[in-house]
């Protein structure tokens, strides 16, 4: 065959091996996408939620065992048939015993954030995460001696030992995740990886919510708290050999924060009124972050009870044991995290398009029109130093701040709709509508992954570690303070015999948080943020 200019020019022998090297770099590619540090750390996630979540529906069903122990040594023994546990006073027991743990557990996160934010700064990710799941493990084998000894004993040998979780506990790990994530994703795919991440953390909490209600049922109440043990084990060994061992500070020559008290204290700094210059030269303060930060205080402070809500209404009204517990949490975890996983990242990414194409994206610098970048030889200038000219370049923008409009109206309009199904929930008569109740509130999860993608898009890249402790700080304090509050208000209405006035409750206080997030506005378009460390310089400049 007479060749032309359409021939290759290399004959087709070279073609197989060209193939083979093709294929070589497709399996590399696509292992390394599954084996990549972002995947890794999803699986981490995993793990350690359904390790934590082995324990969680058996220790409400423990607590009622060792409360009616207690009841029933200074009361006459029970006779008759049912249940010997099913007293108001016991679930009111049961419930103040439950509320403390969540209130000890969640003090003891607080702490543990500054702490494990520390270890972040000092060891890096894997060893600060080790340290974490290490922990938990020691935590874990003292509740196995709880349930062991039983009675007031046990309950105090529960709740002494919460007090581990002050160095390590759920708290420290998943910041140590998400501050990982944050310095591996680009910024315009952060907000849906948070969401990813929250995801894979649900899922596995919602596998180990049914695993640990079978092991408790088919075997002991103490078997749960045993595999757990092992479980954290095997997490322990997988952070210190898979996990990254550093961020991408250092990589991309930012400045990290500081290691000393006051980084220590940093995540406190990040939730105040900062300066922004407009286009102008005038500069106004912006007080976006602090009513952000109100606002998922108080949507947590509502919703954060939730989980714990369904598990002793069910309980106390309908008399379900840890299975049913059980397949009611994995049911509720399951689909907040397969609505995280799967469609959080796609109405993120489609209400991104839609918000954006009728307001124009807040902190977004659009290039100069004037900027005109030479494609043709004769529109180069003649260099007449003799030098070789180079072609001029403008790099893309990165345009971190182009879905922050439309993640903030997430986060607002998500309270509504948790507020919503909280309060047809109060109206549960029926087993099935608590399952209902349960399967629907995860329809109006995504508010605590969006806060994290705007607080992280609105601080600078060496703060992204800081914004991200303190959004989750205000998490835990609000998960403190109604895991104490609302438990104290649920043992109060079930004394008088209405524990569903609780959820009522907690849609109104969803609304508030609603309206609190109207006053968190975003900075002005195209102004610049000044630090104290700027604003610092320019007085000495001016002066």
């Amino acid at each position: 065959m007479t060749a032309d200019e359409t021939s290759p020019l290399l004959e087709n022998g070279a073609t197989p091996k060209n193939n083979k090297v093709a294929k070589v770099a497709n399996v590399a590619r696509v292992a390394g996408t599954i084996f990549g540090p972002a995947n890794r750390i999803l699986l981490a996630g995993f793990m350690m939620a359904f390790t934590l979540g082995i324990t969680q529906v058996p220790i409400i069903y423990v607590f009622r065992l060792m409360e009616c122990h207690v009841f029933y040594t200074h009361n006459p023994p029970f006779e008759g048939p049912g249940d010997r546990c099913h007293r108001r006073e016991i679930d009111a027991g049961t419930a103040a015993q439950v509320s403390i743990l969540g209130m000890s557990t969640s003090f003891s996160g607080v702490f543990n954030l500054f702490i494990c934010g520390y270890f972040i700064k000092l060891w890096g990710p894997r060893w600060a995460f080790v340290s974490q799941t290490a922990l938990l493990g020691l935590r874990v084998s003292t509740q196995v001696l709880g349930v062991t000894v039983g009675g007031r004993a046990g309950i105090i040998i529960f709740q002494a030992c919460q007090a581990i979780g002050i160095v390590g506990g759920p708290r420290g790990f998943q910041l140590v995740l998400n501050t990982a994530v944050s310095e591996l994703v680009a910024p315009k795919d952060r907000t849906a990886t948070f969401g990813r991440l929250q995801g894979s953390i649900m899922l596995g909490t919602a596998f180990g919510f049914l695993l640990g209600g079978v092991l408790g049922d088919v075997y002991n109440i103490r078997r749960p708290f045993e595999v757990a043990f092992f479980l954290y084990v095997a997490s322990t060994i997988y952070g210190a050999l898979f996990l990254p061992t550093g961020t991408g500070n250092e990589a991309t020559g930012q400045k990290p924060s500081g290691r000393g008290l006051g980084g220590f204290f940093a995540p406190i700094k990040v939730i105040v009124p900062h300066k922004y210059r407009l286009e102008s030269g005038a500069i106004v303060k912006n007080y976006g972050l602090v009513f952000l930060a109100l606002g998922i205080f108080l949507g947590v402070f509502a919703s954060g009870y939730a989980p714990i809500l369904l598990q002793m209404y069910a309980t106390s009204e309908f008399n379900f044991s840890t299975t049913e517990n059980g397949y009611l949490m994995f049911g509720n975890s399951a689909i907040r995290g397969i609505f995280l996983l799967l469609m959080f990242p796609k109405i993120i990414s489609t209400g991104r398009v839609w918000f954006n194409g009728r307001t124009t994206p807040t902190g977004i610098k659009h290039p100069d029109p004037e900027a005109h970048i030479p494609i043709n030889p004769e529109e180069f200038e003649a260099d007449e130093g003799g030098e070789v000219p180079q072609e001029p370049i403008q790099p893309p923008e990165d345009e971190e701040n182009s879905g922050t409009g439309f993640d903030l109206f997430f986060v607002r309009w998500s309270l509504i709709v948790d507020s919503m199904v909280t309060f047809f929930a109060g109206f549960s008569r029926n087993g099935w509508q608590v399952y209902l109740a349960g399967f629907t509130l995860p329809f109006a999860s995504g508010s605590a992954p969006a806060a994290k993608g705007v607080m992280t898009e609105l601080c600078p890249p060496n703060q992204r570690q800081d914004a991200i402790s303190a959004i989750t700080l205000v998490e835990s304090t609000a998960t403190l303070l109604t895991q104490g509050l609302f438990g104290i208000i649920f043992a109060a209405f079930a004394e008088i015999g209405q524990p569903s006035l609780t959820f009522f409750c907690n849609a109104g206080l969803a609304v508030f948080g609603f309206m609190v997030l109207f006053l968190a506005h975003l900075p002005p378009p195209n102004s610049k943020r000044i630090d104290e460390e700027d604003s610092e310089t320019e007085t000495e400049t001016g002066s």
